[in-house]
């Protein structure tokens, strides 16, 4: 195939939509000859901070020399973005060879599958093929069921745990727990973040029944802001005045758990130079979170989809000094049960003005009717309804506020991809 047929074949797959479970993905891999087999890799896990500390973990392990392969979702404008080889994304002519493949055992097996589970699949044989010495793994939702959890990885990672997609995961703390501890191996190490005891519990009780060593947040590692940069205690390094190329405060946390798992690799035979990771902690990049562009009066994209992420995202703000913005905010409602209209109020209390749209892409957007049922117009902050990004950030950056881009990836990433089109030397 070329890649438009490629891609158009792989669209297609959108509509079936999400559905949890290992047999597809099994079948799929069994017949391409369990490429996820062929090298060691980290899995994640988490409601929020896989993404960047994916990104670190990748980062620390190229620059140690190591072939790593990096396979993350969703993308923010290119499908090629989900599958990276030490920071470098697959060609498209490459992408085109390996979906052909994919699809011919999809087709002689006669497999329902999803979009993400072809994805999957693709990353664990382009991988393969290009014979990566260690792959980092993100889930795409959950873990006991996601099509990522057939791997045997060296370490488990679970970064957080917090309510979103509840439709698939349940609606409380430990239900949602228990989803992401299902990535737990027995007798792997797992390294878990900043957790509430109702999850905490649900892990520590999962990593002692399968008889896997646990290393947790603030017990076993930690890592605060100082002079100079973090100060990170570990497992039995002690690393102070750490730089990080990412912007956000939440960027501690996943900082110190990527530390943490790197220092468990390491007892596992993969290297730890120090003079190395600081390195290439100073060079990390994630678009798309707590991203900035100097723009106008500045612009801030943060792919917070979730109520923990928009705390996260005002804790940012309030270290930055920003006390004031224009909100463009659109939101997805997969499930019928995200909470949106309150991750919105949590913001709204220091728009100057907020700007709705509908995020593209196939994730059940809210749409503007939506929106104006449930939030009519008022004066203050004024609220105004756009049909299309581009223009609310146009309109937006005629004003004298700092604008902020939340509540969806895709609403992220579409203004990203205009963003570099419209100011490319940004």
């Amino acid at each position: 195939m070329q890649i438009e047929e490629a891609l158009a074949w792989l669209n297609r797959h959108q509509f079936h939509g999400i559905k949890p479970g290992l047999e597809r993905i099994a079948a799929l891999l069994k017949a391409l000859g369990h490429p996820e087999k062929r090298y060691p890799c980290v899995h994640l896990a988490g409601t929020n901070g896989k993404g960047s500390t994916a990104a670190i973990l990748s980062m620390v392990l190229s620059a140690h020399g190591l072939r790593t392969g990096l396979y993350t979702s969703p993308h923010l404008v290119s499908v090629t973005e989900r599958f990276r080889i030490n920071g470098r994304e697959i060609p498209p002519e490459r992408l085109a060879e390996v979906l052909s493949r994919v699809r011919r055992e999809v087709e002689r097996l006669s497999l329902p599958v999803t979009y993400f589970e072809i994805t999957t699949a693709a990353a664990f044989l382009y991988f393969a093929e290009e014979e990566v010495e260690v792959a980092v793994i993100e889930c795409g939702l959950g873990g006991r069921l996601d099509a990522t959890n057939v791997c045997l990885p060296e370490v488990s990672v679970i970064t957080s745990v917090a309510r979103d997609h509840t439709a698939y995961l349940g609606r409380t703390l430990r239900q949602i727990a228990f989803e992401k501890a299902g990535i737990i191996k027995a007798r792997i190490p797992v390294v878990a973040g900043k957790l509430s005891p109702e999850a905490r519990k649900v892990i520590l009780a999962k990593a002692r029944n399968m008889g896997s060593p646990l290393y947790l947040w603030h017990k076993d590692f930690h890592i605060r802001k100082a002079s100079g940069g973090f100060h990170y205690r570990g497992l039995r390094r002690t690393l102070p005045e750490l730089i990080l190329s990412l912007q956000g405060e939440f960027q501690k946390y996943n900082l110190g758990l990527a530390l943490a798992v790197l220092e468990v690799l390491e007892s596992r035979g993969f290297p730890f130079e120090e003079e190395t990771v600081r390195r290439a902690l100073k060079k990390v990049t994630w678009p798309g979170r707590f991203e900035y562009f100097p723009l106008g009066p500045g612009v801030i994209l943060d792919g917070a989809h979730n109520e923990e992420g928009v705390a996260a995202l005002i804790r940012s703000l309030d270290r930055k000094g920003i006390r004031e913005y224009t909100l463009i905010f659109g939101a997805t409602n997969e499930g019928g049960e995200k909470p949106y209209l309150r991750m919105l109020r949590k913001l709204a209390s220091r728009a100057r003005a907020i700007f709705l749209c509908e995020p593209p892409g196939p994730r059940n957007p809210v749409t503007l009717r939506e929106w104006q049922t449930v939030l009519p117009p008022g004066d203050r902050p004024a609220v105004y309804f756009f049909p299309a990004p581009e223009e609310a950030l146009k309109k937006a950056l005629s004003l004298e506020w700092p604008v902020v881009v939340t509540g969806s990836l895709y609403l992220v990433g579409a203004l990203r991809k205009w963003i570099a089109g419209h100011y490319p030397s940004t």
